[in-house]
């Protein structure tokens, strides 16, 4: 699914996501093309450079600001649902989380292993940390997707609530610029990189895929039960990928293309 090449003239760079991903599609070789009921719900991020990270978060949580290249790829609108995962697992029915059990809300209390495997057999993969980051924000990573400012009375997302509710149905808060929900709130999500402080330094990192090994593996985004700071989509943190016991990780699958020559 990686293996097949693309080339547009750099016109395209400036032409509306959705546009250009309408214009893919026409350009698919047949293999994939038998396959693009796998793009839908899917958003196409162009390639190009951002910068990823905050300072205000501390080296553990955000730190770094730099420059990274990503070439372009797909990734889902959604968090993947309960409903989508049974499809693959299904006697993940018996141990939903009570904090997040009807079919449309995201999928918790799986490993990264398992999230990992569901993408694989979708014919995806999680994204990288970097890829994530990018389809999340606004280009600021100190900053929530939406801008600053988070309203408790009408609140733009699903977070901040500690202990005190549950996560809702995906898609129920505005999808953020590039057309994906839930990016802030909800649930953490998995992505393919594990976690180390010393991996961000760098003048500008190339589509970083993270270290080659790691203890922990890295989560975004935040959560219905974590602090609204937590949400900014420059803010990281971690997790041990082999529990099953988080109620408020799911994650999202993504596609890498690979880029044409230039």
């Amino acid at each position: 699914m990686t293996g097949f090449r693309l080339q547009f003239p750099s016109m395209l760079k400036l032409m509306p996501v959705a546009i250009l991903g309408s214009m893919l599609l026409l350009f698919l070789p047949s293999a994939f093309a038998d396959n693009a009921e796998m793009l839908d719900n899917m958003v196409l991020i162009p390639g190009g450079t951002f910068k990823r990270g905050c300072n205000r978060f501390g080296p553990q949580h955000g730190a770094p600001e730099q420059r990274v290249h990503l070439d372009s790829y797909w990734i889902d609108k959604y968090e993947v649902t309960n409903k989508k995962f049974e499809e693959i697992f299904p006697e993940h029915n018996l141990r939903r989380s009570i904090f997040s059990d009807c079919d449309d809300c995201a999928v918790s209390k799986i490993s990264w292993y398992e999230a990992a495997d569901y993408c694989h057999i979708r014919g995806k993969s999680l994204p990288s940390e970097a890829q994530w980051e990018r389809a999340a924000g606004n280009g600021n990573g100190c900053d929530f997707h939406w801008g600053e400012g988070f309203d408790l009375m009408d609140p733009p997302a699903r977070g901040g609530l500690k202990l005190q509710d549950k996560a809702l149905p995906v898609g129920s808060f505005p999808p953020n610029e590039n057309g994906l929900y839930d990016t802030a709130g909800n649930v953490w999500e998995w992505v393919a990189d594990w976690f180390s402080i010393r991996f961000y330094y760098a003048d500008i990192l190339n589509n970083p895929r993270g270290p080659m090994n790691g203890v922990m593996k890295v989560r975004r985004g935040g959560s219905w039960s974590d602090s609204v700071k937590a949400m900014a989509s420059g803010y990281r943190d971690w997790s041990y990928p082999l529990s099953r016991g988080f109620n408020d990780i799911g994650f999202r699958c993504s596609i890498n293309l690979k880029p044409g020559d230039r």
